[in-house]
């Protein structure tokens, strides 16, 4: 029995006793830790809203496109009202 408790002494560390000074750096690192996160999400959001205003951009471009094109050909399905009886 003696070794069981040797060995659960052995194991036991304990930990630094908490001063106001600790405590008070554990709290900066709780806070930066938290502000670093919430940049990487705000970082992520503003990429994802850049990535679809320039896919946005680049429908309206090859729409535009089209439409220019069907301006352009529009002569070739039209019909005379003579024509076709």
């Amino acid at each position: 029995m003696s070794s069981s408790s040797n060995i659960s002494q052995s194991t036991y560390s304990p930990s630094e006793p908490e001063t106001p000074h600790s405590t008070k750096q554990s709290r900066i690192q709780n806070f930066d830790q938290s502000l670093n996160h919430a940049d990487l999400g705000l970082s992520i959001e503003q990429s994802m809203k850049s990535v679809q205003k320039e896919e946005h951009q680049k429908r309206i471009q090859t729409l535009r496109k089209e439409l220019d094109y069907l301006k352009s050909t529009e002569w070739k399905f039209e019909y005379e009202k003579g024509f076709v009886q």
